[in-house]
């Protein structure tokens, strides 16, 4: 008697702590909206999150915040940071998940974005037509025209998405449709059928990566040796242009090379993931170089006009760019007097009117030049 006694006694003992378990789950999330008890740290969702909604007058205006709230609630509610990555980390380990939201894991610890379609843009499913290449063409010989008018040089440059640089870095499944991809044929195409200077630093970012890493593992963007290699040739093709300015690269012998191990970048982030970035490669000089001054906008002004000045250089250059400028601001004005910088892709004529730049710059990333528009880009511009 006292053995079933006491196997009773056990299983309401055991029933008792299972109810208390789940209220505390039950009540978790409440708890951490008032008291905010998740630290799991955010991940980056390469989005804004849903605000929360403003009550206007009127029927609409009542459907509209019915609908915010639950854009907010999706975005907001307790304990998702920690639901989020304990729900990536299950596909990733528990399934073998490749592909997680939006990046591909590749091989010894490399991460690729599949934004953009970069699959079918990488594997040659997607490929430019006659008409688009002719598009480029015009907007691009364009641009040289009407910045030629006022004396003006202009150079387009597109830096290769990290699987151009590093295919064999990703997962076997990713596999070649046609050899040729959009970059591929554009380059082929401009030099067949136009004499403006698009640059192409694939040749020398591939021959760099011999002797030391040119793009992070668990991040989008290259490093900055990766940069300084692009940097070097893209003075190169301007020595030819304005050779007026007598300009000259940077060797690399007036920096040391080092890597300091970092978190994960971006893609890392957006995994959940505790991984390490081992190819953060920095360049310190070893030589002394002119004081820069740098007046660059906040990442909430990002688009608002950068400045940066050295008194000891000549020229004035205008660079529109993506993030991948980044590793050029610390060696761009080395060369220039005046450097002003424009985070968009559209060449701004009142910014250049202004300015009255020696040299125009336009620099964008392969996988954003595959899915833009020149039509719409020629829109804006309105060049004259």
């Amino acid at each position: 008697m006292d053995k079933f006694a006491t196997t009773s006694t056990v299983k309401r003992w055991t029933n008792k702590v299972l109810i208390f378990l789940f209220a505390i789950l039950l009540w978790l999330p409440v708890l951490d909206i008032f008291f905010h008890i998740d630290w799991t740290a955010p991940r980056s969702e390469n989005r804004a999150m849903a605000p929360y909604p403003k009550l206007h007058n009127g029927w609409r205006g009542l459907q509209e915040y019915v609908a915010g709230l639950e854009e907010y609630f999706n975005d907001h509610f307790g304990c998702r940071k920690c639901l989020v990555n304990w729900q990536i980390k299950m596909r990733l380990f528990l399934f073998n998940d490749k592909n997680t939201r939006g990046v591909i894991i590749g091989k010894d610890g490399w991460l690729f974005t599949t934004d953009c379609q970069m699959v079918e843009h990488y594997d040659g499913q997607l490929q430019f037509t006659p008409e688009q290449l002719h598009d480029w063409k015009v907007l691009i010989e364009k641009r040289r025209d009407w910045l030629a008018r006022r004396g003006i040089a202009y150079v387009f440059v597109v830096v290769p998405d990290k699987q151009t640089i590093y295919p064999e870095e990703l997962p076997d499944w990713v596999t070649k449709v046609r050899p040729q991809t959009e970059l591929d044929q554009f380059f082929a195409y401009m030099h067949e059928h136009s004499t403006v200077p698009v640059l192409d630093v694939r040749d020398v970012l591939r021959d760099a990566k011999t002797n030391c890493p040119v793009y992070m593992k668990t991040d989008t963007h290259w490093n900055f040796l990766g940069g300084f290699v692009a940097y070097q040739e893209l003075i190169r093709t301007l020595v030819h242009l304005v050779p007026a300015l007598e300009l000259e690269p940077l060797p690399l012998a007036d920096f040391s090379v080092t890597n300091r191990f970092q978190p994960g970048g971006d893609m890392a982030r957006t995994l959940g993931s505790s991984m390490t970035e081992t190819n953060y490669y920095t360049l310190t000089p070893t030589v002394e170089l002119p004081k820069i001054i740098y007046r660059m906008p906040s990442l909430e002004h990002y688009q608002d006009p950068g400045y940066i000045g050295n008194s000891q250089a000549h020229g004035r250059l205008i660079i529109f760019h993506d993030s991948f400028a980044g590793a050029w601001f610390p060696l761009l004005p080395y060369n220039f007097n005046q450097i002003i910088s424009r985070w968009q892709y559209e060449l701004d004529p009142v910014l250049v009117e202004q300015n009255k730049p020696d040299v125009v710059v336009t620099e964008m990333l392969e996988r954003f030049f595959n899915v833009q528009d020149p039509k719409k880009i020629m829109a804006k511009e309105a060049l004259n």
